[in-house]
């Protein structure tokens, strides 16, 4: 089973519903990846069903969010003469976008104790939290 994590923009989002309910999105959304020296951006169209087409419906285009699903990859015919990708997203993480709040800090000051000193303690980073639920921090990920 070929299962793809990406890191994407969402450009473009559709909504509708199925014939028993459920949410359906669809759109196009864009990855970032390294290629001969430089860095390359390129769309990739998605769907997505459940929970994971709900939480990319709230957060809207511009969102950024990691997610995880399936890659499936269509054979050219007459119609299509390119090789064509979709990505179906099951699981999704907003990161950031049009939805964040700048009021939350990134990575918030940890108090040392006077026991220790700011040479010897390495500083971690504190999740920042919204809502009651920690947000995670993918910034530092280079793509």
């Amino acid at each position: 089973m070929n299962n793809a994590q990406l890191k994407v923009r969402i450009d473009s989002l559709q909504a509708s519903h199925t014939t028993d309910g459920t949410l359906m999105v669809s759109g196009e959304a864009s990855f970032k990846y390294y290629d001969r020296g430089g860095f390359q951006v390129r769309p990739i169209p998605f769907q997505s069903y459940g929970e994971a087409a709900v939480a990319l419906n709230n957060s809207g285009v511009g969102a950024i969010h990691v997610v995880s699903g399936r890659l499936n990859i269509f054979k050219p015919n007459d119609a299509n003469p390119n090789h064509r990708m979709l990505l179906t997203v099951e699981r999704t993480i907003v990161v950031g976008g049009q939805d964040a709040s700048p009021s939350t800090p990134v990575n918030p000051v940890v108090p040392l104790s006077p026991l220790t000193s700011a040479v010897d303690s390495p500083r971690v980073p504190v999740p920042a939290v919204s809502n009651g639920k920690a947000i995670a921090q993918y910034d530092s990920i280079p793509f």
